[in-house]
């Protein structure tokens, strides 16, 4: 047995795009109160932009999600 390929038409942010953007909404998956590592990963990736403070004043939001009732999402935030 032998699962199809992974689509690859998912769009991919570079922390360096962010510039271009006039706000953000983040979406994530939450695993056991924590936000995935892909996520977490990206986010230290904008360690400059955050210390510069160069998407200073742009609009934010997240939200997120998990697979069943009380899987840490009130941990996540």
């Amino acid at each position: 047995m032998r699962a199809p390929p992974k689509a690859n038409d998912v769009p991919m942010i570079r922390p360096d795009q962010l510039l271009d953007a006039d706000g953000f909404l983040f979406g994530f998956p939450s695993r056991f109160g924590v936000m995935a590592a892909q996520c977490k990963a990206f986010f230290d990736a904008t360690n400059e932009l955050w210390e510069s403070q160069a998407l200073a004043g742009k609009p934010a939001g997240i939200f997120w999600s998990t697979g069943f009732h009380g899987g840490g999402q009130e941990l996540t935030a």
